[in-house]
């Protein structure tokens, strides 16, 4: 256990996620933005984690854990230890953000606090206190009437827990040379980095232009990747970025994995081109790319090749109109508005 304050004068809320090579680090990111704002409002916030994956970023924000030393895709085995160190800790509720987390899971803690679920799946009604889907896409899935008089709901981008330096308010400013923003996740299992890179300096148009390129922290295909950096000039690697918005806002357009960073570019309004890599992305292909806000290049686990030769013609796409890229930005500025975290934690302050 690290650094418990024994006297517990502030009422402690859990957060009980993970982050590894199979399980994205935006799960991590997200619920420690939404503990700054508990904590700016008085609440005491306490990690628990499967193992020690996550305490180098949970470590750099500040953040107080556990390390359960539990398997992290077996939740359900965890559920006694879990409930002890709940007690012991005075939790009084639990933010839980992950897909192993089951019905029978949350029927073992319910009676020690109440539970808060980031559910962007609906894969079952969960015996919780309050379930979070930001998504647009919510709306294919009848919350409000399996969860009447059960939970409290909050649903829809006005959730979207993004950290404040995505608060952008105010025209972007390019540097004259075309930048672009490329990710792909904190694992990148799809190893979909090293394709793009290749087939973009093989294009006599997008080999000019500068690939600022976020490498995860589990991402294991490192070595390829400075390879290629070694190899040209206008590949430049950034690891362990904590400087996003700053980065984003300097990019001309963006190449990204679906999930949280495509609200997160939406807030810096840069036009974006995007690939599916996991199931839990299914359903960002019908928001982000109705009305022409970003441009969709495939399920990269489906086709490798053809959603890398997606990426680099709808890219090319894009930066050969100004005018689509000015009207993307202008549609992307109206999907958050970057204060989802405030008004999550709010509410779970209230619960």
């Amino acid at each position: 256990m690290k650094g418990i304050d024994d006297s517990l004068q502030r009422h402690v809320t859990g957060i009980r996620v993970d982050a590894n090579e199979t399980v994205a680090t935006g799960h991590v990111m997200r619920c420690i933005t939404i503990a700054k704002q508990l904590a700016r409002l008085g609440e005491k916030v306490l990690f628990f984690t499967a193992d020690e994956y996550a305490a180098e970023l949970l470590t750099q924000a500040d953040m107080e854990y556990v390390c359960l030393h539990t398997a992290w895709n077996h939740m359900e085995e965890e559920t006694d230890i879990l409930r002890a160190k709940l007690q012991e800790s005075g939790c009084g509720k639990l933010l839980v953000d992950s897909y192993q987390a089951t019905v029978k899971y949350f029927e073992g803690l319910k009676d020690v606090c109440k539970i808060i679920y980031i559910d962007d799946c609906f894969e079952a009604v969960y015996p919780v206190d309050m379930v979070i889907n930001y998504n647009a896409y919510h709306v294919r899935f009848p919350y409000e009437k399996a969860y009447e008089g059960k939970a409290k709901l909050l649903l829809g981008t006005a959730y979207v827990p993004l950290r404040e330096e995505f608060g952008y308010d105010g025209e972007r400013v390019g540097s004259g040379k075309v930048q672009v923003l490329l990710s792909s996740g904190g694992g990148d299992l799809c190893n979909a980095l090293p394709g793009i890179l290749s087939a973009a300096m093989e294009d006599d148009f997008l080999g000019q232009a500068v690939f600022h390129t976020v490498v995860g922290g589990f991402n294991r295909n490192v070595e390829e990747l400075e390879h290629i950096a070694r190899q040209h000039e206008n590949v430049k690697l950034h690891y362990q970025v904590n400087h996003m918005a700053k980065l984003m806002g300097e990019c001309t357009v963006a190449v990204s994995a679906a999930g949280t960073m495509l609200f997160e570019l939406s807030a810096m309004r840069v036009p974006t081109v995007f690939f599916v890599s996991a199931d839990n992305q299914q359903y960002d292909q019908e928001f982000f790319a109705k009305e022409g806000r970003m441009l969709f290049a495939g399920d990269i686990r489906e086709d490798r090749e053809e959603c890398v030769r997606n990426v680099c013609s709808k890219l090319k796409e894009i930066l050969e109109d100004g005018t689509m890229r000015r009207r993307m930005g202008q549609k992307l500025h109206e999907v958050t508005d970057g204060k989802g975290a405030r008004r999550v934690a709010g509410e779970i302050a209230g619960l």
